[in-house]
């Protein structure tokens, strides 16, 4: 029972961290498009003499929900910051339940960062509010795109939790560690190596010994 259980959670989490991979991409091509937008603007408004007049505004929109996008794939990396000075040290059983401890209280703080989002969208839904701009956007727009990104982010974070869970009462914390533990230094090295396109002509023993350097 418990191992179905596990399987259910880990399809639900991969599901969700597909999601939000696919936001991830899109919101670091929305940085893209911001600075060629800002670029064009500039070279417009030097060369051509007229301005969209709407580069702050739409830019601002973009870094906001980007950033709140890029949540969920950051967590599936484990690429957030996250200072592990002690529970390295820790043996197994007390170190299994502290990451299930940090986790719990990301989730608690997001929460709480979700749970006034949804507020702030919803207030401006009644109240009909617009940005005060030449474009006049309604805000309910780019809050809401901030928004869903916080809910998704919320969501990979309860299924990682309940995962991870179950995986340490069946016994198999090592595998909960592997899914939530910060990245190694080896870890980190390869993608290094791997971004370059040198992951092969450095084997993992030699990124270990510190060959790289």
């Amino acid at each position: 029972m418990l191992d179905r259980m596990i399987v259910a959670a880990a399809l639900c989490r991969r599901l969700v961290a597909r999601l939000g991979t696919f936001m991830g991409y899109a919101a670091g091509w929305g940085f893209i498009l911001c600075a060629a937008f800002i670029t064009f603007d500039v070279l417009a408004r030097r060369f051509l003499g007229f301005s969209s007049q709407s580069t702050t505004e739409l830019t601002g929109y973009a870094l906001a929900f980007g950033i709140s996008w890029a949540l969920a794939h950051a967590l599936t990396c484990r690429a957030h910051v996250r200072i592990d000075v002690l529970i390295n040290f820790l043996p197994a059983k007390i170190r299994y339940p502290m990451h299930l401890l940090s986790l719990a209280a990301l989730a608690v703080f997001i929460g709480f960062v979700a749970k006034g989002a949804w507020e702030l969208v919803d207030e401006s839904l009644l109240f009909g509010a617009t940005d005060i701009s030449v474009l006049r956007t309604p805000l309910w727009i780019p809050q809401g795109l901030w928004t869903f990104g916080i809910l998704v982010f919320l969501v990979l974070i309860l299924l990682m939790l309940a995962e991870s869970t179950l995986l340490v009462l069946a016994g198999r914390g090592s595998e909960a560690e592997a899914l939530l533990h910060q990245r190694t230094y080896d870890e980190e090295a390869a993608e290094a190596l791997e971004a370059c396109g040198a992951a092969d002509a450095v084997p993992p023993a030699a990124i270990a010994n510190g060959a790289t350097k």
